[in-house]
């Protein structure tokens, strides 16, 4: 019943949040889209008046003025303003008198707000809107309104100043007013709407009223740009979201205008948009009480009959007593009495079994004690010593004859000891006596569980001759059969022969160090002295060594199919060497490839990380060098991928450094590809390759199609001689320059500037 109310809930409330985020994204999609459509007039109309000839020559008149020449200003008003409403005024900046003229107020105006501004910039946007206070009369009070300036200009100086430009200034009110009257909201409607700029910080649209002290308008703009990081806002330009401020719920619709950078935001209450769902909610709730009140209590009257016989179960099988330490605890440690009845059963079955193994404990305990004498003291044994231990371990060992040493050594022991107590000692009996049973039928024979992950196996021999191959068969049969029967792999080592009992702690020792083979020869292998020595028999530790170091070179270059065959040989190499030395060069590997990636981010502008990998501790407890050659090659081509992907976008980065360096000093004449190359700290052949790459061209070609475009931007909006031209291009030979413009617009400059003045 829960879940059926809250999907009708759900339901209805997505339907009517849905219709209201439509409804509120059409209508600040028309704002937009007017807002838009007013900058793009602006632009135009900026750039319009900034190839105005007659303005052009107010912008660089360095004589005195003239009654021609101030008569634009009027002819501004007359025209321009006048048809504009939203036009505040229009400013012309001469740069070598340092003043501007004015449409409003007197003629050489005087704009500490504007130049505050322009100020406030590292470097001034050109006809990009700039929201700005201006001062409008100075008595009795100064009183400002607020605009927006849009810049024309085309260079600017050292000291950040413009050659000259046009300004124009937007009555910001007016724009208000049109959003306001758009969104119905003009003053009556209990929604708001705010303006951020292209930093998230809120537009002053009334300087007598300002909004940055709002504490309302504030919290709307932080509940805005907590929400900039989220999937919704950054899944496009235009969103929704929910926040309570000053006590009351608030929905707020926002969008970006791309043109401005700007972002709308309007505030609406809450309970206005839901408030016929509060109805509908109240309604789902009682109902849904009402019916979970009763399904409770008849809940309740059936269970107290089905729990009694339970209750009195428990009663009965409390471990300990009722009410006991022991009994406490194993009840808080599981989660209903069903489970706590399985826990007792368990416990009782391990009891019983502990006290079976307890009975046999003593006897084992004395072996292995003898059976350590012997591993361990063989040498200070008397004959007399030796036969007692021999005799304590129960069986017909004679000091007389030779030996043979075995170990067993259970394969992933990590896996092993996660079995029960119980099953564990059922599989380590199965392995004690199933190989002392089939060794038995050639060898006097004893198994002694050493309490670890290792067997010892002590065999006494008629002879010793041919007893390492047979011995070998014989524990390759036991291993099949436990693998058979219980799921379960041991890997066996055979020691040298010890020809009396004096030698054993000395063949123990081989074949302990034997059995760390398994590293080379995997799981469920019979390793022997010359299966060993025909391993390693062509060993070599510096051609090895040698082949190392060409991997670790061939990784630095970054070639991951060569890396990865040159990383296979190499473990080809280390599995023909001893057991110490295979240690030893694995870590070698490890530490030379982390020093490799430490010397390549020396030279990289996005480091290589460091796999997790090659400084885990689990790498080096691998059971087999197999193991351990696998993650290796998984470590290395991860770096691999990762260093491809450092490299392209670095090279994304290269390319826009080079762009810019062009975009920002085409008029030097000295510009060039080999300076550019000297300044970035990049070879010829790199700068090249990267120019190829992203500009689909070399870097001469591109500089020159720079310096061409902006000549003919001078050549379509002044009136300056194509030496002037040439000049401010960054070019200064004129047959050279004659040739690259003919040969990119089949015509001469003089020949272009006619046509375009007949146009």
């Amino acid at each position: 019943m829960s879940l059926f109310s809250a999907l009708i809930y759900y339901s209805v409330e997505r339907k009517v949040f849905h219709s209201e985020y439509e409804n509120s994204q059409k209508i600040l999609s028309q704002m937009k889209y007017n807002i838009d459509y007013l900058d793009t007039t602006i632009r135009n109309l900026t750039l319009s008046t900034y190839g105005n000839n007659e303005v052009k020559a107010l912008m660089y008149l360095k004589e005195d003025e003239t009654y021609d020449q101030l008569s634009t200003i009027n002819k501004l008003n007359a025209t321009i303003i006048a048809n504009n409403p939203f036009l505040h005024s229009i400013y012309i900046y001469n740069n070598y008198k340092d003043i501007y003229y004015s449409t409003f107020g007197d003629l050489f105006h005087a704009d500490a707000e504007l130049n505050e501004a322009l100020n406030s910039y590292d470097r001034i946007p050109a006809l990009k809107a700039i929201v700005r206070k201006l001062k409008i009369s100075d008595e009795p009070e100064p009183k400002f309104i607020t605009v927006m300036s849009y810049i024309m200009f085309e260079n600017m100086n050292e000291q950040n100043r413009m050659d000259g430009a046009v300004i124009l200034n937007v009555k910001m009110d007016w724009l208000v007013n049109n959003i306001r009257a758009l969104s119905g909201n003009t003053g009556g409607s209990s929604s708001f709407l705010y303006i951020l700029d292209d930093a998230n910080q809120l537009i002053e649209t009334d300087p007598g009223n300002p909004v940055a002290s709002n504490p309302f308008a504030v919290q709307i703009r932080e509940a805005y740009a907590q929400s900039s990081g989220s999937s919704v806002q950054e899944s496009g330009a235009s969103g929704f979201l929910s926040k309570s401020i000053q006590g009351e719920k608030y929905l707020i619709s926002y969008i970006r205008l791309e043109n401005t950078g700007w972002v709308l935001l309007e505030a609406r209450p809450h309970k206005e948009v839901y408030a016929n769902l509060k109805q509908l909610l109240d309604t789902i709730l009682l109902i849904t009480a009402t019916v979970f009140i009763v399904a409770l209590l008849l809940t309740l009257s059936v269970t107290r009959g089905i729990y009694a016989p339970v209750r009195r179960l428990m009663e009965q099988t409390s471990m300990g007593g009722s009410g006991s330490a022991q009994d406490s605890l194993l009840r808080s440690r599981v989660r209903d009495e069903f489970a706590y009845l399985t826990e007792v059963y368990r416990k009782s079955k391990e009891q019983l079994y502990e006290y079976q193994l307890e009975k046999n404990n003593n006897t084992n305990i004395m072996k292995l004690y003898f059976l350590r004498k012997l591993l361990v003291d063989s040498l200070g044994m008397s004959a007399s010593e030796a036969d007692d231990a021999f005799k304590q371990l129960g069986v017909s060992f004679s000091g007389e004859r030779p030996f043979l040493l075995c170990v067993l050594r259970i394969d992933d022991y990590k896996t092993f000891m996660r079995r029960g107590l119980a099953e564990r000692e059922l599989l380590r009996f199965a392995i004690a006596n199933v190989t002392a049973e089939v060794l038995s039928n050639s060898f006097t024979a004893l198994t002694v569980d050493m309490k670890d992950d290792s067997f010892t196996v002590l065999l006494n021999l008629s002879e010793a001759e041919g007893a390492e191959e047979r011995a070998a068969l014989l524990l390759a049969e036991v291993q099949n059969y436990i693998h058979s029967h219980y799921k379960l792999s041991f890997t066996a080592a055979i020691g040298g022969p010890a020809f009396d009992y004096t030698a054993i702690a000395s063949a123990y020792g081989q074949a302990f160090a034997n059995s760390s083979y398994r590293y080379v020869y995997g799981p469920m292998s019979v390793i022997t002295p010359s299966v060993i020595a025909e391993q390693t028999a062509g060993a070599d530790l510096d051609q090895t060594l040698e082949i190392e170091s060409r991997f670790v070179e061939i990784f630095k270059k970054g070639d991951s199919v060569k890396t990865e065959e040159k990383l296979r040989e190499l473990f080809r190499h280390i599995r023909k060497l001893e057991y110490s030395d295979i240690m030893l060069v694995g870590m070698q590997v490890v530490h030379h490839l982390k020093k490799a990636i430490y010397e390549m981010n020396r030279t990289l502008k996005e480091p290589i990380g460091v796999p997790k990998l090659l400084h885990d501790r689990e790498l080096y407890e691998e059971e087999t060098i197999e193991g351990f050659e696998r993650q290796l090659l998984e470590a290395v081509a991860s770096i691999g991928i990762e260093g491809k992907n450092n490299v392209l976008e670095g090279n994304k980065v290269a390319a826009d450094t080079i762009k810019e360096i062009i975009d920002n000093n085409y008029f030097d004449s000295g510009l060039s590809a080999t300076g550019i190359s000297d300044m970035m700290r990049l070879s010829s052949y790199k700068l090249s390759k990267i120019a190829k790459e992203h500009f689909g061209m070399s870097v001469t070609e591109y500089i020159n199609q720079v310096r061409l475009t902006k000549a003919v931007e001078w050549m379509e909006n002044s009136k300056l001689s194509i030496q002037d031209i040439m000049r401010r291009v960054g070019i200064e030979n004129e047959s050279y320059f004659y040739k690259l413009f003919k040969a990119n617009y089949e015509m001469t400059p003089r020949e272009y500037i006619a046509s375009k003045r007949e146009q």
